[in-house]
């Protein structure tokens, strides 16, 4: 018996043994997926990284005084992309960098080695991660930007700590100066801030019932499918001029407080100064009528429409952007067919008013601003120019600050960046 014992404990040791070295064998394909896991978020992340810091390098290259010489820019260019590649994702990577320019294009590339932490068990122990750029030095290319900006009563409000026309117009302030700045007199903005109405300065023959060379004053949208259009109105057609009946309102409106609070449209400029300061004296005021805003948003960038200023579509010189903020549901009635004015026609005036712009060839950029209604998120999300990277969903001043940052990236990379 004792014998018999023995024998199964031997047995048995041998079996552990054997458990153990098939475990052992089965958990090389086990390890090996973990580590590509983590190694390839890893990757990610410094691709991400590097990317980011030579396309910010490149652009500083090409973004140098005119009087730089190559040497000059691409010792800027260097130091920029060490600036960058500093902390986060690569840091304690080996990286290196070169630029070349060229028949006027900055041409960069940068490598990082980054060692396995886990994939080194079936012998990958490092990755090169590669990113390569062009960018252009400035030439004619250009850009005209929109602001929709909405100031109806509720961007009075807080969110996330700060009150919301005053995010939105840092943001705003910050990409006129930052595009200034890298890029002065290479981009036009205008302002179109709306809320039931907008005041606006129209030649005469452009309002119903007005005389004179000029008007200046409030107005909603014009008829139907004349609001849909980027065409001037027709002088012998009260029906496609602006000066329509307002909405009646139960609570005081006056148009003089549209003046008064600095809230008038400002056709395409270079005077950034000016655009400025009047951003940061506008104050919200009443309802909200986001197709009105789409609407000269539309015009104002059409070298059909009612302004001047605007390059022709197709120029392959200008890129043209619609930049649309709003923190709530349209609120005023718009008119649709048969002359009927209803706000859901506001909602459907304001997709088909996007629609045509995108068919113009206008980017739109869309802002939800502390903004929760899901059937509204998705209205603005379908009006921007890409649903994924032209909407920007933001509850929070430093939401705003990061969306603007993008939109600063997207438009500078319109003016410079060639791939």
């Amino acid at each position: 018996m004792v014998k018999f014992l023995d024998q199964a404990k031997g047995f048995a040791g041998n079996a552990r043994g054997n458990v153990a070295v098939l475990f052992a064998l089965s958990a090389i394909p086990v390890f090996a997926a973990v580590g590509a896991g983590v190694d390839f978020s890893r990757y990610v992340a410094i691709e991400t990284q590097l990317n980011a810091a030579l396309d910010a390098a490149s652009l500083a290259a090409a973004t140098a005084p005119a009087a730089s010489s190559d040497v000059q820019r691409q010792d800027i260019a260097k130091k920029a992309f060490d600036a960058n590649m500093a902390g986060g994702a690569a840091t304690d990577l080996s990286t290196t960098s070169s630029f070349t320019i060229k028949n006027g294009v900055v041409t960069g590339e940068a490598h990082a080695d980054m060692a396995t932490m886990l994939l080194n068990i079936v012998g990958l122990t490092n990755f090169d991660v590669v990113a390569r750029n062009e960018v252009a030095l400035p030439s004619a290319k250009k850009a005209e930007v929109a602001f929709v900006l909405d100031y109806s009563g509720s961007m009075a409000d807080p969110a996330g700590g700060q009150i919301k026309y005053q995010a939105m117009g840092q943001a705003a302030t910050k990409l006129i100066h930052t595009l200034s700045t890298q890029a002065p007199g290479k981009v036009k903005y205008a302002l179109v801030p709306f809320s039931q109405a907008v005041y606006v300065t129209l030649p005469s023959g452009y309002v119903k019932g007005a005389s004179g060379t000029s008007w200046t004053g409030c107005t909603q949208d014009r008829q139907y499918p004349y609001n849909l259009t980027d065409t001037a109105p027709d002088v012998g057609n009260d029906a496609s001029k602006w000066g329509q009946p307002m909405v009646a309102h139960p609570w005081k409106s006056s148009c003089s407080d549209y003046a008064n609070q600095h809230l008038v449209v400002r056709p395409l400029t270079t005077d950034y100064a000016g655009l400025k300061a009047q951003i940061a004296s506008m104050t919200p005021y009443q309802n909200t009528h986001i197709a009105l805003g789409a609407e000269f948003g539309y015009q104002i960038l059409s070298p059909n429409g009612a302004f001047t200023g605007a390059t022709a579509y197709g120029d392959k010189t200008t890129s043209k952007f619609m930049v649309i903020l709003t923190d709530g549901m349209q609120t005023e009635p718009a008119f649709g067919p048969g002359g009927s004015r209803t706000v859901a026609q506001g909602d459907s005036n304001l997709e088909s008013i996007c629609a045509n712009a995108k068919a113009s060839g206008i980017t739109i950029v869309t802002l939800a601003y502390d903004l929760y209604d899901t059937s509204q998120r998705k209205r603005l999300q379908n009006c921007a120019s890409d649903p994924n990277a032209d909407f920007f969903v933001v509850n929070s001043g430093k939401d705003v600050a990061a969306a603007f940052e993008a939109i600063t990236a997207a438009i500078n990379q319109t003016v410079y960046l060639s791939k």
